[in-house]
């Protein structure tokens, strides 16, 4: 039988007093502490009929079935001129293709010298056409102009907090934010523990401002054959991130709150959504359990998935939103993701077997706007004005960089 964590995620439903759950017919209540303010969202804007829709088919598809070059594609995005850009992993490229799609140029490849990448970690639009590419190991970053000449490169500044830094986006101004995982020492018997996760601002390649830590994953400990290994504590939540030009976005899964920063740091907004909190359940472990036998082969390895599931701990509810984190992984994401007009995307959050890339949008002023569903399987990396760009696999595992249009009413 299966065992229910001890660990209790904290997802209620937003209380509100009555009298504040309108004003003048709206479904939000914004409210303002010590210079914060608040965005109580209790229904969203959009009636029926109101809404944005993505069109399912794509207006551009460029896929490794007529490319043999295309392989493991990262970060697609579109830059102002209409180009497409992304990093290439199966040569260490950054690539760039017009419209039609046509390949206009490549630069870069693997090693470790000036321009080269070992691990990418991340593009991204730098000031002015320029664009700024980062090589996790080490914690590297290189800017280029937009035709590939390397202007600069420089190791990401760390902190005793943050050892190894990663990129969680770069402002308008060229302030990279940068972030880093303080995990558990580890452990010699089995148990939960939780991660902390740290971010920064980092100005000017100067010494990073600490902004504050963040709840990071939770990870169970188990022992198998007298080893202590970890996993993810399933049904769990960590903090999730994302920039745009001139927020940082940072949202808690557990309560269904999303703060918002400035360049500076400083707190702009935190954002609210009303929410029915859902309970984990027998069937959700058990589709779980059989997807999972149905991976492996022979009696001995299906006895030692059934031992694994039977010894498993898992959260007693959901989180309200992201990508969920039940064993063997699942379909999404990224959990948040602002577009060029300063609209959040929240990934709704599904149980086991109700898979659906449904996402819940906020206005620039954290109001709730509606829902918007995106084609299923569809990663999203880049949404502009009227599109969204993305990753797509299809059914023979190719992976499609593809962009769908934005329809608005």
């Amino acid at each position: 039988m299966m065992r229910t964590g001890t660990i209790v995620l904290c997802c209620s439903i937003l209380q509100l007093p009555a009298c504040e759950s309108e004003v003048g017919g709206r479904g939000y209540v914004v409210r303002d502490s010590a210079d914060l303010e608040i965005v109580d969202n209790m229904r969203p804007a959009w009636g029926v009929g109101e809404g944005w829709v993505v069109e399912p088919n794509p207006d551009l598809d460029l896929s490794g079935q007529e490319d043999d070059e295309l392989h493991n594609p990262r970060d697609p995005l579109l830059l102002d001129d209409g180009r497409l850009v992304f990093y290439n992993g199966g040569t260490c490229e950054v690539r760039i293709y017009d419209d039609t799609p046509a390949l206009l140029s490549a630069w870069g490849g693997c090693g470790e010298g000036p321009g080269e990448f070992t691990v990418f970690g991340g593009i991204w639009s730098w000031t002015g056409d320029s664009l700024l590419v980062v090589d996790q190991l080490p914690a590297r970053v290189s800017v280029f102009d937009s035709h590939g000449g390397l202007g600069r490169t420089a190791l990401v500044p760390t902190l005793d907090e943050m050892p190894i830094p990663f990129v969680l986006g770069v402002f308008g101004d060229g302030t990279l934010v940068t972030s880093g995982l303080r995990d558990p020492a580890g452990r010699s018997s089995p148990g939960i523990e939780a991660g902390r996760r740290s971010v920064a601002l980092v100005q000017d390649w100067a010494s990073p401002q600490l902004l504050g830590m963040f709840p990071g994953p939770v990870w169970e400990y188990t022992e198998w054959n007298g080893r202590v290994g970890r996993g993810r504590f399933a049904f769990s939540s960590a903090t999730e991130f994302t920039v745009d030009r001139r927020r940082l976005f940072a949202g808690f899964p557990d309560r269904y709150e999303i703060r918002v920063f400035r360049t500076d740091g400083t707190a702009e907004r935190i954002i609210r959504r009303r929410f029915e909190s859902i309970r984990v359940a027998q069937r959700d472990i058990d589709w779980l359990l059989e997807r999972r036998l149905n991976e492996v082969e022979g009696s001995e390895n299906e006895q030692i998935v059934r031992r694994a599931f039977r010894d498993l701990q898992y959260a007693d509810v959901m989180p309200s939103f992201g990508v969920p984190t039940w064993p063997g992984g699942a379909d999404g994401g990224p959990s948040l993701l602002a577009d060029a007009g300063g609209n959040l995307w929240v990934f709704d959050h599904y149980r086991p077997g109700e898979y659906r890339n449904r996402w819940t949008l906020f206005s620039p002023e954290g109001v709730w706007l509606g829902g918007v569903s995106l084609p299923d399987h569809l990663v999203p990396t880049h949404i502009g004005p009227d599109f969204v760009l993305g990753l797509w696999t299809d059914d023979e595992g190719f992976v499609h960089i593809r962009r769908h249009r934005i329809n608005k009413t």
